[in-house]
């Protein structure tokens, strides 16, 4: 099922994520969340500044 890692993984890393998958979906569930909150933290920052405020 991730043979798609096989060019960028060695074969024994490779044997170890088929074996347990778990830490490699972690990460990229941590990666999307941290991208969603990232984006949420800029759209309130944009939101919310004031457009007459001048920079000092």
């Amino acid at each position: 099922a991730l043979e798609f890692l096989a060019p960028i993984t060695t074969p024994a890393a490779l044997r170890s994520v088929q074996a347990d998958p778990s830490p490699l979906i972690t990460t990229i569930l941590v990666l999307i969340g941290l991208s969603l909150e990232g984006g949420l933290i800029a759209w309130i920052h944009f939101a919310t500044k004031h457009p007459d405020a001048k920079p000092k």
